[in-house]
């Protein structure tokens, strides 16, 4: 004793060490979040404020909820490992490690706590205070990227602070009770663990999974689960060595460095096996990296969380309790902690129906169950045949933004367009809506404007086609446009698109200033999180708005469903905003329409819902947690824009191919327990260059069996998708902007989207190729009271070949554009068309 105290340096001269690395840690803290919140042109990425954001107010949590929640636990969480190694007269070098992961947990835990903050007033019908937790751990990872980036800096503040290195104290704490409270965590915690596979991001991890949660096979959660606790027993173990009386510091360390270790190993096995066949190049792993660095950086934050206390006690424990009963007690509060943040929520998918006769006319839709458990549901009839939903998008209903009161941004609807879209083989149209046409004046329907939309999907069913009503907005609203607004930094005034009512739009004094992209602007980021946290009820009025519409149309068997938010935005906070808060909105939307539909004698249709505006830009994005609603006939519809308008295209990248988009949405579907639609695609340049993407994408939905909508029909030149100077506008039928002529579908992407499919058809697909009027299907129907007529399109003019087996009654009947095949499929049958 008397030999190390010798060693010691003096405790003044360690004191002021002490705190004068805390301090140094603390001002590099703040000065980074005051750099970020100067420079950063959107507003988002700084963890408290933002350029252009609006100073803290107090009208909605998410607003106050970063600066008197968020930036204390960054603090104290940064500068309360600084203190306590410092302390312990660690080395310099070794607090440069423990002080750059503290910041990565703390960045970590201060956007947890602050998504708790945010969502907690919020808590109730549509949204439970498990789920928020649970999201809000597990979510929290993408902060902590921010924390792997800056850590260092504040790292070398603190080594720099601290001096020259002191004598290591060696510790004698075993480290085995550590490990062993974290395998009881990580036992737990991979029942029904939603931080992986089936949680917000769980598509990315499609291949094998090394991950600890029951979600990924046998072999690859005892492995995901081996390789934690190894890294973990060898951090753990060199943390208490050096802190032996700091052991709940040393598990957080611990637990963080092999969260990050293992979220490393799992993006170089998705990188190493996530070819796909017939996939098109991609750098996938790009996103697979940060989506999995940041699911292992959450998963080390919410075992850290649980296991560093239960650590503490069991070190503390064995002077006071005889070793037999120590355990007991520690098991038991380890499954009073970890239970009710790891039961998954229930997703369950569409229940069977027993079909019913044909009706002779247009059949109602709603979903079949998926063929395999863990399989994708289907979009079906009510006589048990599949339904491909596969046509067009129209926005000639939308409200839009007029740069140019002169130059409209739309045209409207004719029973023309219906006609030309059905001579093309298309069966739906996915139409576009606007709150701000249909609300115009806070609680005041437009009785008009809604009788537009009810002769729109009429004029629809007298040609065949389904409607897929869409709540279509467009970065928030047109309300937000400022062409005056002075802009600096790369940024330019907000143009204004569509969607909400002036009324409900709510920016608090934001910048109107967007960065790259129309979303990424301060003030439309302000008027979204407003409307997810429902400030003074302006949610609400749009789920009145769609209980209004949903009633009006409750017994409408053409109506396929309803989309609740076109693209919607990420809000202030994200991931909780258009993550968790976007699901709560959704779970009410299809609360209000399901009142409504009974209201109005009706049934329930299709709910169609989407991931944010990010799934279009980027590719992938945090989704609504599954299990946001317990509805039963979901239907994901992401919008997958890859090599077409994704933000990778202006820096050279193609992060994700067509074909990987698909798989992923397909993999996303499937955790909702819900089936796959493709909102919108499309928006490619030339025809002639990029008419081999578009049958890609089409090729890619026949291996997958969904369908989808063009983007778009035709619309004005006054668009805000139409430059200035532009001589016409539109990519499948353009309008000259100088003389209003029309101009038909250009054959790059007319040939692909009017290729043989089949529209309606009894059975399973075992396989699905078509090319121009050629086709071959091969399905097996399981049920024998499942309607056994098919009807197949083909295009063009000359009278198909057609050649069955196990179809009686085949024969064609041209129509306009095409022809259409029809008979009576049982058992395992075989269709080909050849041109």
């Amino acid at each position: 004793m008397a030999d190390q105290t010798t060693m010691s340096p003096p405790r003044s001269r360690m004191r002021r060490r002490d705190l004068r690395a805390t301090a140094a840690s603390a001002v590099v803290v703040l000065v980074l979040v005051a750099v970020l919140a100067v420079v950063d042109p959107t507003g988002l990425l700084a963890p408290v404020g933002g350029h252009g954001m609006p100073v803290v107010r107090f009208g909605a949590a998410y607003q106050w909820a970063p600066l008197l929640v968020g930036l204390p636990v960054l603090l104290g969480g940064s500068m309360l490992p600084v203190l306590v190694v410092a302390r312990a007269g660690s080395s310099a070098r070794w607090l440069f490690v423990v002080t750059w992961v503290a910041v990565v947990g703390a960045v970590a835990l201060a956007a947890a706590a602050t998504a708790v903050a945010t969502a907690l007033p919020l808590v109730g019908a549509h949204l439970s205070l498990v789920a928020t937790v649970r999201f809000a751990v597990a979510s929290s990872g993408f902060a902590g990227l921010k924390g792997l980036v800056a850590g260092p800096l504040v790292a070398l503040a603190a080594a720099l602070a601290h001096g020259r290195a002191e004598p290591r104290r060696d510790g004698t704490t075993s480290s085995r009770r550590a490990v062993a409270a974290m395998l009881a965590v990580v036992a737990l915690t991979a029942i029904g663990s939603a931080t992986w596979r089936g949680g917000a991001v769980g598509y990315a991890f499609a291949g094998p999974l090394l991950a600890p949660t029951s979600a990924a096979s046998a072999l690859g959660t005892l492995t995901g689960m081996v390789l934690f606790l190894a890294m973990f027993g060898v951090v753990v173990r060199a943390a208490l060595l050096r802190l032996p009386d700091e052991a709940a510091l040393a598990v957080w360390f611990a637990a963080l460095v092999a969260g990050v270790g293992l979220g490393l190993l799992t993006a170089l096995v998705a990188a190493l096996t996530g070819h796909l066949d017939d996939a098109g190049p991609d750098s996938w792993w790009i996103a697979t990296t940060l989506i999995a660095v940041a699911t292992g950086i959450g998963y080390g934050v919410g075992v850290g969380l649980l296991a560093a206390p239960v650590t503490a006690l069991c070190l503390r424990w064995p002077g006071r309790l005889p070793a037999g009963r120590a355990w007991p007690v520690v098991a038991t509060a380890v499954v009073l902690l970890v239970v009710p943040l790891v039961v998954p929520t229930a997703v369950r998918g569409p229940a069977p129906v027993v079909p019913v006769a044909a009706s002779g006319g247009m059949e109602r839709l709603h979903l079949l169950p998926a063929q395999d458990p863990g399989g994708l549901p289907v979009i079906g009839d009510v006589t048990g045949r599949r339904v491909l939903l596969r046509g067009v998008n129209m926005n000639q209903l939308v409200d839009y933004y007029l740069r140019d009161p002169a130059v409209p941004a739309t045209q409207p609807p004719t029973d023309d367009d219906f006609a030309r879209m059905a001579s093309m083989g298309f069966n739906v149209v996915r139409l576009g809506m606007s709150w701000s046409r249909l609300e115009p004046t806070r609680g005041q329907l437009d009785e008009a404007y809604l009788g537009q939309v009810e002769a729109a999907v009429a004029s629809a069913k007298k040609h065949g086609l389904y409607t897929v009503l869409d709540m279509h907005e467009d970065a928030w609203g047109n309300a937000l446009a400022r062409p005056d607004e002075h802009c600096d930094g790369g940024t330019s005034p907000t143009t204004g698109w569509d969607g909400a009512p002036g009324w409900a739009t709510i920016t608090d004094g934001a910048l109107h200033c967007q960065f790259m992209a129309r979303d990424l602007a301060p003030a439309v980021a302000t008027a979204y999180s407003n409307f997810y946290v429902d400030r003074d009820g302006i949610q609400a009025e749009l789920v009145r708005t769609w209980a209004w519409v949903a009633e009006a149309f409750a017994d409408e068997p053409a109506v396929a469903g309803y989309d609740l938010f076109n693209e919607p935005g990420i809000g202030a906070t994200p991931p909780v905003s258009n993550g968790l808060l976007l699901g709560r909105y959704y779970a009410a939307a299809i609360t209000a329409i399901r009142d409504a539909e009974v209201e109005g004698d009706g049934y329930a249709h299709l709910a169609f819902f989407e991931p944010s505006v990010l799934w279009s830009g980027l590719g992938f994005d945090v989704t609504p947690p599954p299990g946001f609603t317990s509805d039963a006939q979901l239907v994901f519809a992401p919008h997958p824009y890859s090599e077409s308008i994704s933000m990778d295209q202006s820096f050279g990248l193609n992060i994700a191919s067509i074909e990987r988009n698909l798989t992923m949405s397909a993999e996303a579907a499937k955790s909702y327990g819900a089936a796959l639609w493709l909102g919108e695609w499309g928006w490619f340049g030339d025809p002639t260059a990029d008419g081999a993407k578009v049958q890609r994408l089409v090729s890619a939905q026949n291996r997958l069996g969904v369908g989808g909508a063009f983007w778009v029909w035709r619309q004005g030149c006054g668009s805000p998708e139409t430059g200035d100077d532009a001589t016409s506008s539109g990519n499948l039928v353009s309008t000259d902007c100088a003389s209003g002529e029309l101009s038909p579908p250009p054959a790059g992407f007319a040939e692909p989207l009017s290729r043989a499919y089949p529209q309606v058809f009894p059975g399973w697909v075992d396989s699905l190729t078509s090319s121009g009027a050629s086709l071959q299907l091969t399905a097996t129907v399981d049920d024998p009271d499942v309607s056994c007529e098919f009807d197949i399109w083909v295009p063009g003019d000359a009278r198909p070949g057609v050649s069955t087996s196990g179809v009686t009654g085949a024969r064609t009947m041209q129509v306009d554009g095409g022809w259409h095949v029809t008979g009576c499929a049982e058992e395992r049958y075989t269709v080909t068309v050849e041109a």
